[in-house]
Formats: structure tokens, sequence, C-alpha cells
């Protein structure tokens, strides 16, 4: 293992000299110094120790990451698309700002307040948690906390980075209505969070376009897979009574439409289906499926933005305007005014 003392040995100055290279203290060494050290640094392979650097910069350089929820029904929230991208996007913002991410996820009830309160975290951000369970965190936490997809109040005081959710939903209701369905149905797993909002814009569209029974047509679906298919199953002769089938999510969606041509129903020739989020595999399925795309990296990149500026103690707005959604427009969807 190489050590700072070897380093400084070939460099010919002091082990302080090297260990103020290597924590960025450069102040007052001089240029040329500072590049022989870094050129000996990357000869020599050296690999600074973390915890050491920690100590130098009274920090810990880990930004945590809360995840609610660890399986949605028995399968790995890992393998929801649009979490893995999430995940992937926050480790990429907060590695370019200098920073490691370590993922605190829910196992049990008490998981994330024991692990968020074990680390010495410069920074937390927050997915998927309770309204309740923020509020403590924030409280009990005592470093900078940013939600991602929390619709919170503004007087419990934590930045919360969102996507026009209702904004979105409602274009693609247009969307649906304009080429003729007027019975489709929202699909969610819930009722809480993004997909009240996105049910909201649903039913915006609805009521303007006269659909009277609007309230019937929101449909919550079970999370557990087994029971998902089941309910499916239970619902199929109602199904087949719609032309469109809208889901909260690109993963129910495209999970839907196997369903149905796995029983001999072609989309979007017999049923319509489209979803929300765009993710890799809206593309990859036949047919490539409507969908509303969402910036999953620029939501990323705001959550760890806002994150940085509070850990630096500057100013940052309390109201975070919601980034913006698109209707994609792919094969999922019969036009019916044809």
């Amino acid at each position: 293992m190489i050590r700072i003392k070897d380093i400084a040995d070939r460099a010919g100055v002091s082990p302080t000299t090297v260990s103020n290279v290597i924590h960025g203290k450069t102040g007052r060494v001089s240029k040329a110094t500072v590049e022989k050290i870094n050129r000996i640094l990357k000869e020599m392979e050296y690999v600074p120790s973390i915890s050491a650097r920690m100590l130098a910069n009274n920090s810990s350089g880990l930004i945590g990451v809360a995840l609610g929820f660890m399986k949605k029904g028995n399968a790995s929230s890992f393998e929801d698309p649009f979490v893995s991208a999430m995940l992937g996007n926050l480790e990429y913002q907060i590695r370019e700002h200098g920073y490691y991410m370590m993922l605190v996820a829910r196992h049990e009830q008490d998981d994330i307040m024991q692990q968020a309160l074990g680390w010495n975290f410069d920074g937390m951000i927050a997915m998927a948690l309770k309204e309740k369970e923020i509020a403590e965190l924030s409280e009990r936490l005592g470093k900078p906390l940013v939600t991602i997809d929390q619709y919170l109040p503004p007087e419990l005081g934590v930045r919360s980075i969102t996507m026009d959710d209702r904004g979105g939903a409602y274009q693609m209701s247009q969307y649906l209505i304009g080429k003729g369905h007027k019975k489709f149905l929202f699909l969610s797993d819930c009722d809480l969070g993004v997909d009240h909002y996105r049910w909201l814009g649903v039913r915006q569209a609805m009521e303007e376009a006269g659909i009277e029974d609007f309230e019937s047509r929101h449909i919550v679906i079970p999370w557990n897979p087994e029971q998902r298919e089941k309910a499916y199953e239970e619902m199929l002769p109602f199904f087949k009574k719609q032309t469109a089938l809208f889901f909260s999510s690109d993963y129910y969606a495209l999970e839907a439409s196997n369903f149905l041509q796995n029983r001999g129903i072609k989309v979007p020739e017999e049923i319509s289906i489209a979803g929300f989020d765009d993710v890799t595999y809206a593309t990859l399925a036949r047919p490539k499926l409507t969908t509303v795309h969402q910036m999953v990296d620029g939501k990323a990149r705001r959550a760890v933005e806002v994150l940085m500026h509070l850990i630096q103690d500057e100013p940052v707005q309390k109201d975070i305007p919601p980034l913006p959604t698109t209707l994609v427009e792919r094969e999922s969807v019969r036009d019916l005014t044809k």
C-alpha cells in the first residue's frame, strides 16, 4: 500500500504538503509543486483513504438516498425501470459533485430512520417516504434534505423535486379523447402522491369532455403481481368494454399489454394502451408504447444541485417549479376517428 510518506519522499516535500494537495488545500503550495505531486500520485497509483479524507475535510463525503420501499409486492423495487433509472442518475450526479451515494432502503418499518441517523451523511435525498416520516427525518437528521416526487405542505420546509404530473396526465387524456377514446380507464396502484395528481389531470380532461361517469374510471390495482394478474382476469370482461387503458406507469402499461396479447386481444386494434414515464423498455415493446415522457435525468440533476446548494448554506427557493413533461406518440394507441 502506497503511503503519503512514500509520495513525499519521492517529491522531496513534507507529508503535510502532499496531504494538502490530496485534499485540495493548495493555497500555500506552488503550482509547480502541485503538478509534480499530482504526477507522482498518478504514477504510483495512489488511492486516498476515504476515512482520512473525511477527517481532513470534517465531512463524510456521503449522500444518503432513502428509498421508502424495497419491494413492490413480491418483486424488488429495482425491477421497476423507473426506480433503477432514477437511482443510476442520482449516483452519477452525486459523483459529479465529488460525493459518494449510499442507498438507504427499507426492509423493516424503522430501517430508514435508523440508517439515516446512524451514518454521518452530509445530506440526504428521499423517495417514496410518507409525509410524517419526512417531517421526522428532517427534524432529527439535522442535515440538508431534498425529496423527489413528494407533494409536501410548504410549512414543512423541505424542498421537493417534482414533475408536472397533473399536466402530463391531462395531456395524455386529451390526446386519447382526441383520438376518439371516451371509454377509457386510468389505472394506478394507489391514489396518493404522484398517482393522485395524475388522476386529477385525467379527471379534469374527462370532465371537460363531458364524460359523466369519470369517477368510476379510476381503477386502483394491487401492488402484488400475482394479485394484479388475478384482478386483471376478473376485470377482463370490463376491460373489453373499453377502448383504451391509461396506466400511471410504463411498467404497468407494458405488463397489461402483454397480459392482453397473451389472451388473444390485439393492441391497439381492440384495446389501446398508454403509459407514463417513457422508460427504455417503452421503445422495445411491441407495439411501441405511447406514453408521457418525464426527465428522469433532469429530476436527478435538479435534486442533487438543490442539495449541494443547501449543504453549502446557499439560498434556495422554497417553492421549486415542477419540471415539464411531454407526450410521446408511438404505436399503442389506435385512432378511432379514422
